[in-house]
């Protein structure tokens, strides 16, 4: 009996510390909501019942914290009187408290930057430049006061559940009556419980709710709402399990064949990049230029390209690029992933993103990506070149782009800039290197210029107004889609500078060698912070733009889509001579595609969707069989056997 009665009072502690870890995350909801109210445009309908399925979600992560409790504080207590449960159980909470403070308060500017709660970005942080990251969270995500708060917060916290277990305490089995009926009933009630819990406030699982059937609402904010900081993290791993078994390569040369076939390559063929040769029938310019450039601006979405927003005058640049005689636009183009290391992947390697980031990869030294620009251009007879606006330390790019075809490679590590940042150089400068770089290109010598830009990018420290960024103008035509605080101004007033340095950049290289082709696209969008719920293509789509003597606006229309591993066959199409071999593991953008696909995107006649459960099984086993073939093709290598 005296066993039993112990178990009953602190079993009582941890149903009570469950129910404060509910109300935290509830109040955490709320708070969340409150800050980005702006983003419902006025529609508050939704809200109770994101507040009704956040809860239910909660009770799963509330629930397994309380079982940790459970687990070395009570049911040790049952066998060894002097254990000191009471300690235990509020120190592991004390501390999950601190730590669910800390993500609540990293998740308010993480939502800003990705326009999610925590995400698959957290797997490729730990690869990045930290000091970067470091100095910009202290800049622009104010780290210096946000972390100090989470820690009063963690502990505030800390102390209104010591009042709540104490000030409250568990009600002795010595005053239950009925004391046989409560012994026969806790265990199956507690069972009952547990599966309640387990289920998120459901008895089996087609009534359940998890973190992939969550977003049931109209509003990205609310449905990221729904997901406390724990599902989140949740998400983060269950995504990562999920990539990792696409990318199993523990299959047999039987399956991986299939798997080649599924993809639409030669499944006979004796190595993959020859399963997957093209032909050039005919070079769609007459001539190939002498330079080929391909920009890759740092967050340049394909959002204020659209009707809605163009008026505003943030890339008149390059729009009036694309409007050109001589220019030709994919009008879906999907970046490679959500961050700028996947474009670069999705560039250099010609491989589907799939989280093993090739930068890494043991085999990306070992030999050559037959599928990467870098490659194909030099086939082509081009010398090659990578400009980076940032350090060539960054995510291992200078020594992967070197690795993978390209002769040379120069960063911000050689340039002298004081209106730099901790990432790099500012745009500018990048581009008044790469002007001289070309002026003293050597007669009859074709080169390829691959440039990644940087500044467009948090902190946000370029003077744009000093620069004639129109601020008051583009406040006073600022839809009510665009917060119109000095901060999100000035955030505008980056792109504008992005799209006038490229501006500037093409006028002066086409001036020096007239028949240079221009390619000029984003490494990712996603990155601004609307102030009302946007559409897929405003949020996810970057522009791609072909410039130059000789192009046509008839080479893609308003149903072409292509994405970053479609650009280096594409090249090879325009400037290729007829009967020109290249590997791609999916088709240029010339070629008729049913789906071109990123890490979570497809697109297919001129639409986007989203990737899930519900996708059409025919796309879906292309996506997963194309991701398959490239995650042998990275780990294992080009042999088929």
């Amino acid at each position: 009996m005296n066993s039993y009665a112990r178990f009953f009072e602190n079993l009582q502690q941890d149903l009570k510390a469950f129910i404060y870890w509910c109300l935290v995350f509830t109040v955490f909801r709320i708070a969340f909501i409150a800050i980005y109210n702006g983003q419902l445009n006025g529609d508050y309908s939704d809200i109770p019942m994101a507040l009704l399925l956040g809860l239910r979600l909660s009770l799963k992560t509330a629930g397994m914290i309380a079982l940790i409790g459970f687990v070395f504080a009570t049911l040790p207590k049952l066998i060894v009187k002097n254990w000191p449960a009471d300690k235990l159980r509020f120190c592991w909470h004390a501390v999950a408290l601190v730590f669910f403070a800390v993500c609540f308060m990293t998740r308010i500017p993480y939502y800003k930057i990705f326009n999610a709660a925590f995400n698959m970005m957290l797997i490729n942080g730990a690869h990045d430049d930290i000091y970067a990251i470091f100095v910009t969270a202290v800049k622009e995500y104010q780290l210096l006061w946000r972390f100090p708060l989470a820690m009063v917060l963690g502990i505030a916290l800390a102390y209104g559940l010591r009042i709540w277990l104490h000030k409250l305490p568990a009600k002795s089995f010595v005053e239950v009556q009925h004391k046989k009926l409560v012994i026969a009933l806790t265990l199956p009630v507690l069972a009952v419980l547990c599966v309640f819990v387990r289920y998120g406030g459901a008895f089996n699982y087609a009534h359940s709710i998890n973190w992939e059937s969550a977003a049931r609402l109209k509003s990205n904010l609310l449905n990221e709402a729904i997901l406390d900081d724990g599902q989140a993290l949740y998400r983060v791993r269950d995504m990562k399990r999920k990539i990792d078994k696409v990318t199993n390569i523990n299959i047999t040369v039987a399956q991986l064949r299939e798997k080649i076939a599924a993809s639409g390559g030669n499944k006979a063929a004796d190595s993959i990049d020859k399963a997957f040769i093209h032909t050039v029938k005919q070079p769609k310019l007459a001539k190939q230029p002498r330079n080929i450039v391909l920009i890759v601006g740092e967050s340049f979405g394909n959002w204020p390209f659209l009707p809605k927003y163009k008026d505003l005058g943030l890339v008149d640049n390059m729009l009036s690029l694309q409007n050109s005689a001589d220019a030709a636009h994919v009008a879906t183009m999907l970046p490679h992933g959500s961050g700028t290391i996947s474009a670069v992947n999705g560039l250099v390697s010609g491989i589907p993103d799939m989280g093993l980031y090739e930068n890494y990869q043991a085999n990306s030294f070992n030999g050559k990506y037959a599928t990467g620009i870098g490659y194909i251009m030099k086939q082509l007879g081009y010398k090659t070149v990578f400009w980076y606006g940032g350090f060539s330390g960054w995510q291992n790019i200078g020594k992967f782009t070197k690795a993978q075809s390209f002769d040379e490679f120069h960063c911000a590590d050689e340039f002298s800039d004081d209106s730099g940042n901790a990432w790099g150089c500012s745009d500018a400068a990048l581009f008044k290197q790469i002007e001289a770089y070309m002026s003293k290109e050597k007669e009859q010598e074709k080169v390829f210029h691959v440039v990644l830009t940087t500044t467009n990018h948090p902190p946000y420290s370029i003077d744009v107004d000093g620069m004639g960024f129109p601020r008051a103008k583009v406040k006073s035509k600022l839809p009510a889609d665009i917060a119109s605080d000095e901060k999100t101004l000035t955030e505008l007033g980056h792109i504008w500078y992005a799209d006038k340095t490229m501006g500037d950049f093409v006028k002066q290289a086409q001036s020096m060698y007239s028949d240079t082709l221009f390619v000029i696209t984003g490494d990712h969008s996603e990155r601004f912070s609307f102030a009302k719920e946007q559409d897929t293509r405003t949020l996810s789509s970057i522009p791609c733009i072909f410039y130059g003597a000789g192009v046509q606006q008839a080479w893609f229309n308003d149903k072409s889509v292509g994405d970053h591993m479609q650009l280096a066959g594409t090249l090879a199409e325009i400037v290729g001579p007829a009967g020109f071999t290249y590997a791609a593991l999916q088709a240029n953008m010339f070629e008729n595609q049913d789906v071109v696909f990123n890490h979570r995107l497809y697109a297919a006649d001129g639409k986007i969707y989203t990737h899930s459960s519900d996708t059409d099984k025919k796309i879906t086993e292309y996506i997963n069989s194309m991701r398959g073939v490239g995650a042998w093709r990275v780990l294992k290598g080009d042999a088929v056997k």
